[in-house]
């Protein structure tokens, strides 16, 4: 698979200088302080291959970077494809039925794409960073219409920008930042709140807040923090849950009406960053800075997130995977799970078993009992961003990356044996 540089590298450099406000609740939530143990001994999450597409020895299924995957109530399985600028959808035996959206313009169409889902009213939308919207298309591809969040009108000194999105019911929950330009500064509000189809926006559950002078060269990872990717989930029953701060074990709880419910944290010791793993995340701060003139000075933290990703189940449970859920993991574990009762108690930890690498093949959670492991993830995505060059100063016109693999499995309705 051949992969071009980014060509994201304009919408990076809008969007990088965003955070690094304080986020909190009010004083009066609610909080479960867990320790640092479950209640209960680590268990195994048996898993069925149910079928696999991509790899070396597929030539059928043309895969660029799958970077989400969602399921629908009739069990087709949709993989948003961010290099492809299109959805991908395949039922439930693997086999590939149609493509949602493409590159362009015109009607249905769009320039990125970085997010996708199952609209309120049916829908299937692909969320088009810059300038933000979401595009519309019908379970068959036609397109719906577009929902355009006010405030992407350059000629009132602002702009908006989507980056993720999800839906339950009537809800529909976006993370985005609006970025107003003045003479020697830029003003961008990081938010995840409440849109309406309409493009009304709603109740905001956080923000932050970031006032960048246009000669200020630093950039600190810690204060450009904001949760937009992998950092916030909309519930089955319509409540928010947030991890809002990077270097802690945390996670909020909002209602559907925004108000605080519960803030619930665990005791924890970070990971400390490898030199590689320092090193690439101050190459991800900054994906355009091959192109870039000026110096900019990274001040990186020493380091992983504390959470990595999480999702809330069916039932309401949460299920977190920290930075130690990906290193050190037993043979056949592809990563262990701390998992929380709806009262934010810390219950059980649950590991996946199946032949995946941690640091390189991500999991995805469709709906249902469905798990889906995205083979050389990172990899693609990596080289996908144009930072798969040994140096990152050298301007390199293709890279080089893994064929992806998608492989969905079934997994039992209960848990299995205790790990020992």
């Amino acid at each position: 698979m051949r992969l071009i540089p980014s060509q994201l590298a304009s919408l990076c450099l809008l969007l990088v200088f965003s955070a690094g406000a304080s986020l909190s609740l009010a004083q009066n939530t609610p909080e479960v302080n867990n320790g640092p143990e479950p209640a209960q001994p680590v268990e195994t999450m048996p898993m069925e291959e149910l079928w696999r597409i991509g790899g070396l020895d597929d030539d059928e299924n043309l895969l660029g970077v799958v970077n989400k995957v969602f399921a629908d109530d009739e069990g087709l399985l949709y993989l948003l494809d961010i290099q492809l600028t299109e959805v991908q959808v395949y039922d439930a035996e693997g086999i590939y039925v149609r493509s949602l959206g493409k590159r362009g313009d015109g009607p249905g169409e769009l320039r990125f794409v970085t997010d996708a889902l199952i609209l309120p009213d049916g829908n299937v939308g692909l969320v088009q960073p810059f300038p933000g919207k979401i595009v519309k298309v019908d379970r068959e591809g036609v397109p719906a219409g577009e929902v355009r969040p006010g405030g992407d009108d350059p000629t009132k000194g602002g702009f908006f920008a989507v980056r993720t999105a999800a839906s339950v019911g009537d809800d529909l929950v976006i993370s985005g930042l609006k970025i107003s330009r003045g003479e020697t500064s830029r003003t961008a509000t990081n938010f995840i709140g409440q849109l309406g189809l309409d493009g009304a926006e709603g109740k905001h559950y956080i923000e932050a807040v970031n006032v960048r002078e246009f000669g200020n060269r630093q950039v600190v990872e810690k204060d450009e923090f904001f949760p937009h990717e992998n950092g916030w989930a909309l519930a089955p029953d319509g409540r928010v849950v947030i991890a809002p701060v990077r270097n802690e074990y945390r996670l909020e709880v909002h209602g559907p009406d925004g108000t605080p419910q519960l803030v619930i944290t665990r005791e924890y010791e970070s990971v400390k960053r490898t030199t590689a793993a320092l090193e690439r995340a101050e190459a991800m701060m900054m994906p355009w800075r091959r192109r870039n003139r000026s110096r900019i000075d990274f001040v990186m933290e020493d380091t992983e997130p504390d959470i990595l990703q999480f999702h809330v189940a069916a039932d309401g449970r949460i299920w977190v995977l920290p930075s130690r859920g990906i290193v050190n993991q037993p043979e056949g574990v592809h990563s262990t799970w701390d998992i929380f009762s709806t009262a934010g108690e810390f219950e059980r930890q649950v590991a996946f078993t199946c032949a995946a690498d941690s640091q390189n093949d991500a999991l995805f959670f469709p709906g249902g009992d469905l798990v889906v492991v995205v083979k050389e993830h990172k990899e693609a995505l990596w080289a996908f961003q144009g930072r798969g060059a040994e140096n990152p100063e050298e301007e390199t016109e293709e890279l080089e990356a893994s064929p992806l693999e998608v492989i969905c499995y079934r997994i039992s309705p209960t848990l299995g044996r205790a790990a020992e």
